[in-house]
């Protein structure tokens, strides 16, 4: 008859854990105002962004730093980095903005790399 009592107590201390178990404070929910983007994460290096500015901006002879239309020289890291600190409205209003128009003709940027470019300025140019 000891068996019947034995497994009663063991029934009896298994339902109790599980009702302190479902009854017991729960951990509090992340802090839903937190939230992660790819540009948080992102290593994005100043020779990706120089290639895609001299892909864009220099090939056709502009922004190479000589001429008087385009004389902003975007042939270097250095150069890139010196115009957009000094003139970073304009560069995101004509270069990355939703309305942009730079460059101008049909190779406009392409949004993912708009945001690229955004994120490494976020990020402080780095080199």
């Amino acid at each position: 008859m000891k068996r019947p009592i034995q497994t009663l107590v063991l029934a009896v201390l298994l339902l109790s854990l599980l009702v302190y178990g479902c009854t017991a404070e729960k951990a509090p929910a992340p802090d839903s105002g937190i939230t992660v983007n790819a540009c948080d994460t992102a290593v994005i290096t100043s020779a990706y962004i120089l290639t895609a500015v001299s892909d864009k901006c220099t090939s056709r002879g502009c922004h190479k730093g000589t001429g008087s239309t385009a004389s902003t020289n975007f042939t270097t890291y250095a150069g890139i980095k010196a115009y957009i600190a000094s003139n970073e409205t304009l560069w995101k209003s004509r270069v990355t903005g939703a309305d942009a128009d730079m460059p101008p003709g049909s190779t406009k940027l392409r949004q993912g790399m708009k945001d690229s470019i955004n994120c490494w300025i976020s990020h402080g140019m780095p080199e």
